[in-house]
């Protein structure tokens, strides 16, 4: 309905979900993207999905320090222009290792081995205790909030995509501007929610960088279902049938498939690595190679569907994680507009 006529009724995390598996192909092309953007910005300084999470569990505790700075302070300003100054006035949470690998499902020894070497970076330090904490120096301040900026222009253009399937239209720069005046608050469920999806995959397939290459394939397969068969949105059911009918039949078209320069180019990751993992991912039967033009696509072959990244099961878990947050900043959108 126009958002005239909203009054003061709230978009909930089921009307957002039901729309997810309803427009599925465009949308989650969208939610595809974002994630795209996000892990990027980070693969490309800490060299590891794995190291990020370790970092962003840190940072997400940050946030909250920071949030809760209202419960003395109504008012206090948690904006991104604040940040730095907010920062100042929090005692940095300390974490053990148990703590991160709990949050991130990242295995001991391979977290000790990270946070041993972020220390060696001075992105953390350790206390008396033996704790660790987020040290944020003054010469990587621009950098975080340069890539605190690029999130949300991701998130913002994602939203504003979204809201147009609820017949409710959001300027993008708005929403920008709503998240970063309340930067922290809405950060801090984003990391939540980013936290929870990667436990999950790390969870299954052990190495996350192998999701972050997957999703490169899924992007353009999602895409191409929709234009090529002139159909205004596939919903989650048709994708599977209409995909994987056309992959049973070999029919892999030049836009629906991506090679491993291009992967490459896009995540940061090394072409080498990338055609090492890319090889996993085919024998995992996650990813399927086209013999004849040696690109790779999502593998939607009947059989093989029970290890797809887009599975009945993987879809709700992600739907369902990202719902409530995405309900978060629209219907704060729609109070201000109102």
């Amino acid at each position: 309905m126009p958002l005239a006529k909203l009054k003061k009724e709230e978009i909930t995390p089921e009307q957002i979900s039901d729309l997810l598996y309803e427009y599925f192909s465009p949308v989650m092309k969208g939610f595809y993207e974002m994630q795209s953007s996000f892990f990027s910005t980070r693969y490309k300084i800490h060299k590891s999905i794995e190291t990020s999470s370790i970092i962003l569990t840190y940072v997400r505790q940050i946030h909250l320090a920071i949030v809760r700075k209202r419960e003395r302070k109504l008012d206090h300003e948690v904006s991104l222009k604040n940040f730095i100054s907010n920062l100042k006035l929090i005692e940095s949470p300390r974490h053990k290792i148990v703590s991160i690998v709990n949050s991130t499902g990242i295995p001991k020894e391979t977290v000790r081995r990270k946070i041993k070497k972020l220390i060696d970076l001075e992105y953390l330090s350790i206390d008396k205790n033996k704790e660790y904490y987020w040290n944020l120096t003054e010469k990587r301040e621009s950098h975080f909030l340069k890539i605190a900026n690029s999130d949300i222009y991701v998130i913002a253009k994602f939203v504003s995509d979204l809201a147009k399937y609820l017949n409710i239209n959001l300027d993008k720069k708005a929403v920008e501007d709503e998240i970063k005046s309340e930067f922290s608050f809405y950060f801090y469920h984003y990391l939540t929610c980013q936290l929870k999806w990667l436990h999950m995959w790390q969870t299954k397939i052990k190495d996350i960088d192998l999701l972050f290459i997957s999703m490169q394939a899924l992007i353009p397969t999602l895409g191409y279902e929709e234009k090529s068969k002139n159909i205004k949105a596939l919903g989650i059911d048709n994708i599977y049938k209409i995909v994987g009918k056309d992959h049973e039949n070999k029919s892999l078209s030049h836009d629906s498939t991506i090679n491993a320069s291009s992967i490459s180019e896009i995540t940061g990751i090394s072409r080498a690595t990338c055609i090492r993992k890319i090889e996993k991912l085919v024998k995992l039967g996650l990813l399927i190679r086209d013999q004849k033009t040696k690109r790779y696509a999502v593998n939607n072959i009947t059989a093989g569907r029970t290890k797809n990244i887009i599975t009945k099961e993987n879809v709700v878990f992600t739907i369902s994680t990202f719902s409530e947050y995405l309900s978060i900043i629209i219907n704060a959108m729609i109070r201000k507009k109102i």
